[in-house]
């Protein structure tokens, strides 16, 4: 089946334009197009981190773990590292501290976000049940770091960028399969 526009027998014309479907692009219909990318490009860009965010995502996906859902809590939990020691410093500073939940049918795991020098964040996590777990930190064109929690579960990160960040999380005993957090900004 030939989908080709039949030939306009009656080619309308408005002023000096006129619509041929066989036609050639000339250098004005190039100039149009070259004006309507600059258009799109100025109105609505190309995020410059596009690639990176994409191929995070796929490694992420190529893990093939499950994901977990994230409970975010409004207040720090009393005793959470960072928190008091940045109001000892300075009674106005504010409380930076973030606790994050995260929940999988097999694995729950909290973690709490707080300032560290140089403006990059540490994280302090928990695991339950406890066991041998190895958490994997991975950030987009950063190398994997990995980290193994204690017999309590508990885990740490002391010093990250800020940025785009997931936690992976696998039994060290080879039990069961890969638990990956949602990508969250640290």
């Amino acid at each position: 089946m030939d989908l080709t526009p039949e030939p306009n027998k009656d080619e309308e014309a408005v002023g000096d334009l006129s619509f041929d479907p066989k036609g050639m692009l000339d250098a004005d219909d190039g100039a149009v197009l070259t004006r309507l990318a600059q258009l799109v490009d100025a109105m609505d860009p190309v995020p410059s981190d596009l690639v990176e965010r994409s191929l995070f995502a796929v490694t992420l996906a190529g893990l093939e773990a499950d994901l977990m859902e994230a409970v975010y809590l409004d207040a720090p939990l009393a005793g959470v590292r960072g928190a008091a020691a940045a109001a000892r410093a300075d009674d106005t500073a504010p409380a930076e501290a973030k606790t994050i939940t995260f929940t999988h049918d097999s694995l729950t795991v909290m973690i709490s976000l707080s300032p560290s020098a140089g403006g990059r964040v540490r994280i302090d996590g928990w695991a339950a049940p406890a066991a041998g777990l190895d958490v994997e930190l991975h950030r987009p064109g950063a190398d994997v770091v990995t980290v193994a929690s204690d017999e309590d579960g508990r885990f740490s990160f002391d010093s990250v960028e800020r940025g785009r960040a997931s936690l992976v999380v696998r039994r060290t005993d080879g039990g069961g399969g890969a638990v990956s957090t949602p990508v969250i900004e640290l």
